[in-house]
């Protein structure tokens, strides 16, 4: 049983030396002729955490029915294409066509201990524009850094939605624009490259639809943030 047990042993530990010489030997020559070329076509699975950044009215401290509100922020996934133009030798452009799914909740703390929670769910289509900023290839791996501008559109708006004192309903306006930021690595393999990333996008401006309603009167404004979490696949 033990002479088995290390024969199990010493194969495994030849598989394992095996492919970290097959990678080590392939290291130097992965795709050496991927950033010749102008134009790259891919796609990406997307894992986003939706935020909101909100400011409350002056006059909210003297609000004698609402004691507090606070934001919720949960986990949520989209897909997109992308489309990747060399520019220069460490610079690249980059747009997207995006779908996202996002949920935020707004909760208000009445006085006398009732919450009420306000769900903002966004079915976003988005299109960033982007410059990528590539450091120089280490054999089959690359940092980056990108930068840019992305405007989204929800199809799940509430801006026509009915709302009341009695029925909590926060609306953002559909058409938003946001500035981007993030970094990335690129890894080179035979056939494509893969890319995890992470940006951040901030709402530029007041996105919210004002109300004469408590929920949206308490507020002064309010802008979409997401966190956003990417795995590129480029050919």
């Amino acid at each position: 049983m033990k002479a088995r047990s290390n024969n199990g042993m010493v194969r495994f530990g030849v598989l394992v030396l095996s492919l970290l010489l097959f990678t080590g030997s392939k290291a130097q020559e992965i795709n050496p002729t991927y950033d010749l070329h102008r134009v790259h076509f891919g796609f990406s699975i997307i894992g986003n955490y939706g935020k909101l950044k909100y400011a409350t009215r002056s006059s909210f401290l003297d609000n004698d029915t609402i004691q507090q509100v606070n934001t919720k922020s949960f986990p949520g996934f989209g897909v997109g294409g992308i489309m990747n133009l060399k520019i220069a030798e460490y610079w690249d452009f980059r747009t997207m066509v995006n779908i996202q799914f996002v949920e935020r909740h707004l909760e208000y703390n009445f006085r006398g201990g009732e919450v009420q929670t306000a769900k903002l769910n966004s079915t976003y289509m988005e299109i960033p524009l982007l410059l990528k900023y590539k450091s120089k290839r280490n054999h089959n791996k690359r940092f980056y850094w990108v930068g840019g501008v992305t405007y989204r559109y929800d199809f799940a708006s509430d801006i026509e939605t009915e709302r009341s004192n009695t029925k909590p309903v926060v609306a953002l306006y559909p058409a938003t624009f946001s500035y981007d930021f993030g970094a990335g690595l690129d890894l080179y393999y035979e056939f494509f490259k893969f890319s995890p990333e992470i940006r951040i996008s901030n709402g530029i401006g007041n996105s919210m639809v004002p109300d004469q309603f408590i929920y949206a009167s308490a507020l002064s404004r309010m802008s979409p943030k997401l966190i956003q979490f990417f795995l590129h696949f480029e050919g």
